[in-house]
């Protein structure tokens, strides 16, 4: 689409008339600043985010985490023990990933800026010499004319692509949250458990040395002896496991958080207790699809394609075309007297070859698979959400077995097998199966309050962020520590 349009020597009714055609072209060509696709793409993302109050200046990663050093905002919040919605803050303030997601919107604002600014006219030159007669010099300056033409369609396709990395952006911030949750959750769990698992270590150590004075004195055999210290021994291995599960669990948080393994955090390690209530299933679907940036980006895709399918047949005809002005200099070597005619100049493709049915039949092409993409996102989202519920509700059925009887159940075994060995209707290896059954519920109950958070993220994950009656782990109702609500004798952690 080369235009020849004026340059070199022309009068200066020919410039007054370039300068007024650049001016029109460039009319409506203001780029929107980088912050304001910022603060769009916040906007978004706190307006699904589980953090109460979430603000744009919470979602930029600081040029000091950029280094490798703790922002003050950071520094602040580890200040106290994280909880659930501190650590997404944390996460938001100082995960270099965060930085990379917001990178995405510069590149889609260089694509607008391209696509409102007219391209840059080229200035050209021919000069032939001649005999002598004389020569010629011709001058040109050539500008896209079908640019002009499309430049409101090629401005809606960049701000289409700028509205799919906000969205993307904010998916992804959303991404973030839902893996520092879930962490969160997974090294409550495993901190706990590794605490259970020492104190088990602890209770069956002293039970080993007790039988080894028992031994001692005659009153059990070497096999009871080795049944007690095989106890003991896989006691031990049980815990150093569940501590360098707890290890992992940690670290795997720390890195989504952006810090270190050797940072000083403590977190504050309590579960909210399960909500009475499941969601509505219907409910959450309906609000899945009202609010998934993921469906939202889909469908504004399948908008802007729908717009240039309709483009595609209205311009399939227009092929290469331009318009300008040229100038002509005849004998500008000297041996015939010059002559500069100026003059505008055209030129037009004929479409003979190419009609542009290629163009109409990929747009509707594109239409076809963008709309099976949304057709299929939106059944992906409707079985994702029903799939999340009805784990959601398992665990929450698990967890009130587990809580309400399982766990008293075996206190009372153990308390009636305690008794029953005073009485010696029963031997002190039955009283050691019966609390290893007691434990081993102990962490099934852990393992169900931390499946149920873990649901109720992966719910939220489903939904597109906060939905009806979203609460985090601990951010409402009743708080507990799941060692000391198992059995308060256990006290302070090991």
């Amino acid at each position: 689409m080369g235009q020849q349009l004026f340059a070199g020597a022309m009068d200066v009714t020919w410039c007054r008339r370039l300068i007024a055609f650049a001016v029109l072209g460039l009319a409506g060509c203001a780029t929107p600043p980088l912050e304001r696709m910022q603060d769009a793409a916040g906007g978004l993302y706190g307006a699904r985010s589980g953090v109460p109050g979430v603000t744009t200046s919470a979602v930029m990663v600081s040029a000091s985490a950029a280094d490798g050093e703790t922002d003050p905002r950071v520094a602040a919040l580890l200040a106290a023990p994280l909880t659930a919605d501190a650590a997404v803050q944390v996460a938001l303030l100082q995960n270099p990933r965060v930085q990379g997601l917001y990178a995405e919107l510069g590149i889609a604002r260089a694509d607008l800026y391209d696509a409102v600014h007219l391209s840059n006219p080229v200035l050209g030159y021919v000069g032939l010499g001649g005999g002598g007669d004389g020569g010629r010099v011709d001058w040109s300056l050539s500008q896209n004319f079908t640019e002009i033409v499309f430049q409101r369609y090629r401005k809606q396709g960049a701000e289409s692509r700028v509205l799919r990395a906000e969205q993307r952006v904010a998916g992804g911030l959303l991404g973030l949250e839902a893996d520092v949750r879930s962490a969160y959750v997974r090294y409550v769990g495993s901190r706990t458990i590794a605490g259970l698992r020492e104190h088990i270590a602890q209770d069956t150590g002293v039970s080993a040395n007790y039988g080894q004075q028992l031994f001692a004195a005659g009153n059990i055999n070497q096999l009871q002896l080795s049944r007690l210290r095989e106890a003991a021994d896989l006691a031990r291995t049980e815990a150093l496991r569940a501590r360098s599960a707890e290890i992992g669990d940690r670290n795997a948080l720390l890195t989504l958080l952006g810090l270190r393994s050797d940072a000083r955090v403590e977190f504050a390690g309590e579960y909210a207790l399960p909500e009475e209530q499941t969601p509505v299933l219907e409910e959450l679907q309906r609000w899945a699809l009202d609010n998934r940036l993921d469906l939202a980006s889909a469908r504004e895709a399948l908008r802007f394609a729908e717009v240039a399918r309709t483009h595609a047949r209205r311009w399939r005809w227009l092929g290469e075309s331009s318009i300008g002005v040229a100038t002509e200099h005849d004998g500008a070597f000297g041996a015939v007297p010059p002559e500069t005619l100026v003059g505008p100049s055209a030129s037009l493709a004929l479409p003979l070859f190419n009609r542009g049915e290629g163009s109409v039949d990929r747009a509707q092409a594109a239409v076809q698979a963008l709309g099976a993409d949304v057709r299929a996102l939106t059944l992906s989202i409707e079985n994702d959400v029903a799939t999340r519920v009805a784990e959601l509700a398992a665990a929450r059925a698990a967890f009130d077995v587990y809580r309400g009887k399982l766990v008293p159940e075996q206190r009372a075994i153990v308390a009636e097998s305690r008794r029953q060995q005073n009485y010696m209707l029963i031997g002190a290896f039955e009283v050691l199966a019966a609390q290893a059954h007691q434990y081993a519920g102990y962490q099934a109950y852990i393992e169900a309050l931390r499946d149920y958070w873990t649901a109720r993220v992966d719910l939220a994950r489903a939904t597109g962020g906060r939905f009806p009656g979203f609460a985090g782990p601990g951010a409402s109702g009743a708080r507990v520590d799941p060692l000391t609500d198992l059995d308060p004798s256990f006290g302070a952690k090991p």
